[in-house]
């Protein structure tokens, strides 16, 4: 038989028998619709997780500039700065943001002062303020910044609302220098940026020539650069390239894989001083596990959901093909070979799943709307998987392509042997509604 008139055949029957198929609909509706929330929530965390670090490190191929000698974290000094930008260009490396900032880690190199309370700072990013002004236009504020001067600074919300800060006071900012000692310097509070997460708190930016000032370096000095990548697989690729190129020019840190790898180097006095390059994805190296504890839950939510769909398929089928028995035996005795009532039969089941699986993905959209709007404040710690305090789902096209296959697959082993036997029973035993 032809198969446009074979689908014509079998959607006149799924529509016949619509409501025997309506419980089967339901379930692979339903399950479909688990598993897209379950998959595009997973993908939205992880990448969500990505951009909070890639906001943070200011890209994904990072260098950064090794001083053992100096009491701050990192620098870079205009030569080296030239060397990175030029190592860049060589590799014709395509990048959607370049960001050369000072930063100061560590709980007791910075503090904030305010109406006599104090309060230590975790991380302290200088930054050029036209230059990154589309970095600082992504970011969430709940008090949004006006013009940004050379003393302006932008304070996370978990400062402010420790020390009672708002928009528009005066803060005294105290940074350890590059030898050790101790300096402040007046700022204004420019705008409070909701960022609450692990990257996030007890994080300051200010103006990065007022920073180097304030440290001890150049103005044209910097602790480290970031690029942001067009195509994020290329990122190891660019990165040995970048290396070879800066390895002839300028003392370079030898390139490590892993977390231990980087401490060691950075730890290493004998490394001297150079320029590290090292990249996002290694830099995040410490929170696999977690990660990976996100992968495992998904998978094992992803087998209990197609196990359901596999169950209910069986079920159902096995009812309906009962009902049918004598039904088929009649299209066997008009002339339909066994083959063509299994093609009837399959092309009733596909059908159906395909408004079941549309359906379905139209109710993990409603659902995970429904998640957006939720707050997950309470949970300590998930702001990380957040963007601007709010879970987003990310509906990749491969991880659909794999939904759609892994339900399909499910339904096929659940009616296609079912199928199968009864399309062959004897035509007697069909005729007269099941075995004689």
């Amino acid at each position: 038989m032809k198969l446009p008139f074979i689908w014509k055949i079998s959607i006149k029957y799924l529509w016949r028998y619509k409501r025997r198929y309506l419980f089967l609909f339901l379930a692979l509706g339903f399950g479909f619709g688990v598993l897209t929330v379950i998959s595009s929530l997973k993908d939205g965390m992880k990448e969500n997780l990505y951009l909070s670090a890639q906001s943070h490190y200011a890209g994904d191929i990072i260098a950064l500039g090794l001083e053992p000698e100096l009491k701050i974290n990192n620098r870079m000094t205009k030569t080296e700065l030239d060397a990175v930008l030029a190592s860049a260009q060589s590799v014709s490396l395509e990048t959607l943001s370049v960001s050369v900032r000072t930063s100061i880690h560590g709980m007791r190199r910075g503090a904030i002062y305010f109406n006599g309370n104090t309060l230590p700072l975790k991380d302290i990013i200088g930054l050029d303020w036209e230059a990154e002004e589309s970095f600082i236009k992504r970011l969430f504020f709940t008090e949004q910044p006006a013009l940004l001067e050379h003393n302006s600074i932008l304070l996370s919300r978990p400062i402010t609302e420790e020390l009672g800060i708002h928009r528009g006071d005066n803060i005294i900012l105290e940074v350890s220098t590059t030898t050790g000692q101790k300096n402040t310097g007046a700022f204004v509070v420019g705008g409070i940026v909701d960022d609450s997460d692990i990257f996030g708190y007890y994080k300051v930016y200010v103006q990065r020539i007022t920073l180097n000032r304030l440290i001890g370096l150049a103005d044209d000095d910097c602790s480290f650069v970031g690029f942001s990548l067009k195509n994020r697989k290329m990122i190891e690729q660019k990165r040995k390239e970048m290396y070879t190129y800066l390895a002839e020019r300028v003392n370079t840190a030898p390139l490590v894989f892993d977390r231990d790898g980087y401490h060691d180097v950075n730890d290493d006095s004998e490394t001297g001083k150079s320029v590290f390059l090292i990249t996002l994805p290694l830099l995040l190296s410490e929170v696999d596990r977690l990660i990976s504890a996100i992968d495992l839950a998904s998978y094992v939510l992803f087998a209990m959901m197609l196990a359901i769909i596999m169950v209910s398929a069986a079920v159902t089928c096995r009812l309906i093909l009962h009902e049918r028995t004598k039904e088929m035996g009649t299209m066997r005795a008009i002339g339909f070979y066994e083959a063509d009532l299994r093609y009837v039969l399959l092309s009733e089941m596909a059908t159906m799943a395909l408004f079941s699986i549309a359906a379905g993905f139209l109710l993990g959209l409603f659902i995970n709307r429904f998640f957006s709007a939720m707050s997950f404040s309470w949970f300590p710690g998930f702001e990380i998987f957040m963007q601007n305090g709010r879970l987003s789902a990310r509906y990749l096209p491969g991880t659909i392509v794999v939904n759609i296959v892994a339900t399909g697959f499910m339904l096929a082993l659940a009616i296609g042997g079912q199928i199968y036997r009864d399309s062959r029973s004897p035509l007697s035993e069909m005729l007269y509604g099941g075995s004689i």
